[in-house]
């Protein structure tokens, strides 16, 4: 994992916190152009608060993009990688609502 994701873990922030470093991190990799890294905070922000919000749509963003160079890379195991992760997030879009996140 990138050290600086492992140092906002460490924190012991309480979730909300914790997600909302790891989202303003995110979005620093978004700019610099490291989308591996962008995706990594987003789905660790997800782990750590769970609720939809700002991780998710990122998620969401950063995840049909990544379907789509695959796509054009025809790399069929990459589509298949990054659809079921959409489908994931879609479920627990559903979920929240289904549950009242």
């Amino acid at each position: 994992m990138d050290p600086a994701i492992t140092a906002i873990m460490q924190q012991g922030l309480p979730a909300k916190e914790c997600a909302t470093a790891l989202n303003e991190l995110g979005k620093r990799y978004q700019e610099q152009q490291e989308m591996e890294l962008a995706i990594a905070c987003w789905e660790q922000s997800m782990a750590c608060y769970g609720k939809p919000g700002f991780a998710q749509a990122q998620l969401m963003k950063a995840y049909n993009a990544k379907r789509r160079e695959c796509s054009q890379a025809r790399d069929g195991v990459g589509v298949e990688h990054y659809s079921i992760k959409i489908d994931e997030l879609m479920q627990q879009s559903k979920d929240a609502i289904r549950y009242g996140f």
